[in-house]
């Protein structure tokens, strides 16, 4: 409670003004309504009223924890993530919808080779690599032939994570399989570790 910054501020406040803090709690932040009660505790010791307050606090707290926990085992159950540790560890579609968004669609595609692996599907990753190359390919050419700006490279990028996600994915690993999500964060520094000199070397060799 030391910590709290309300509890130096409102020593001024009278007993009424921090009771009505309590009595409209939900207009206040949690600090400030654990400075009004830490107050009024040292001036009038524990009172029911004050018992009553905390107790609501509890309670309501207790609700939000379990909707939270209710929230994200819905987001698990609705993208087949489960705790369970034999189960293999996958990029998660929406990791690759971003990385090929935000760099190209061969990196999505090296991602999604990666979760192949881990599920021991080798024509799948095959079937990815050349897809990924050609489309990368077919997009470069089609951007600078036709001079086209960055937001229509950045379509044809989602464009391209799109079909690894929706059509790889399901054909090769299935829609209902349940796997763990892998960090993305090595992948991106990877990734931005290629991609720098790239924008370097375009820069520099015009």
């Amino acid at each position: 409670m030391s910590e709290n910054r309300f509890i130096e501020k409102f020593q001024h406040k009278t007993d009424s003004e921090l009771e009505y803090i309590l009595e409209n709690k939900k207009s206040y932040n949690e600090q400030a309504v654990a400075a009004s009660i830490h107050i009024l505790k040292e001036r009038n010791g524990n009172t029911p009223e004050l018992e009553s307050v905390e107790s609501e606090i509890k309670i309501e707290k207790e609700k939000k924890e379990i909707t939270r926990e209710k929230t994200i085992e819905e987001h698990k159950k609705k993208n087949n993530i489960t705790d369970v540790p034999n189960a293999p560890e996958l990029h998660s579609k929406k990791v690759i919808m971003v990385f090929s968004g935000l760099f190209s669609t061969i990196f999505g595609a090296v991602l999604l080779m990666y979760n192949m692996k881990q599920t021991e599907n080798q024509t799948g990753r095959i079937q990815v690599l050349i897809f990924g190359i050609l489309y990368t390919i077919i997009t470069l050419v089609v951007v600078n032939s036709l001079k086209i700006g960055g937001n229509i490279a950045l379509i044809f990028n989602i464009a391209g994570g799109g079909i690894l996600t929706e059509y790889f994915w399901n054909k090769f690993i299935g829609k209902e399989l349940q796997h763990r999500k892998r960090s993305w964060i090595k992948p991106a520094i990877i990734s931005v570790l290629i991609t720098i000199p790239l924008i370097l070397a375009a820069i520099y060799g015009q």
